[in-house]
């Protein structure tokens, strides 16, 4: 026999379905409360993370090459030196298109080897001309610089000048560093005029 009833809207015959019980309190963590050390630990790691041995070189790398530039840097920076690279920009010097020179004979000789064997005869006295003049060329930079070393700079010890003058008279000018600051065949003169304006 059916019940006359009524329904009170949540699918059942007068059956009121309870509410779902709200727990009290704040929920349990997912993971345990990290102790003072681990805390500072964690923040160290964010601030300085941990690098493994690849990474490690690389840096190690890097500050080596950092102390490097600025310890150079600092030695381009002191007046001997600057007054060094002064003299030999401006002069007027064969002595940079030397190593270029010989590796064109290099490649013209072994056309000529081929093509012309009767030059190869004639290659030998070339290259020892070069040589030559590289020497003559030289000697005569090293001859005037000295003396303004010792003019300029009595206190300064010559020693060891003569490979940084030769290793900047050695390089082609647009790949010098520090960059040339005066023009070929500017007459010397130090201080310079550009330093006193």
């Amino acid at each position: 026999m059916a019940s006359n009833k009524p329904s009170d809207g949540n699918g059942s015959d007068g059956v009121v379905t309870p509410a779902p019980a709200v727990p009290k309190g704040p929920a349990k963590k997912a993971i345990p409360t990290p102790t003072r050390r681990q805390a500072e630990q964690a923040r160290r790691d964010r601030i300085t993370p941990k690098l493994d041995k690849k990474q490690s070189r690389a840096q190690e790398r890097e500050a080596k090459y950092r102390s490097r530039d600025e310890a150079m840097a600092k030695a381009n920076a002191l007046p001997h030196n600057v007054m060094m690279r002064d003299y030999v920009d401006g002069r007027w010097s064969i002595t940079e298109f030397v190593l270029p020179g010989i590796v064109v004979i290099f490649a013209l000789s072994i056309v000529a080897s081929i093509f012309w064997p009767a030059m190869m005869y004639y290659y030998a006295y070339i290259v020892w001309g070069l040589f030559a003049v590289l020497v003559l060329d030289v000697l005569t930079m090293w001859l005037g610089l000295r003396q303004q070393l010792k003019l300029h700079f009595p206190n300064v010890p010559v020693k060891g000048k003569f490979s940084y003058a030769f290793s900047r008279m050695m390089q082609m000018r647009r790949g010098r560093i520090p960059a040339a600051r005066v023009k070929r065949g500017t007459k010397f003169a130090w201080p310079n005029p550009a330093d006193l304006r």
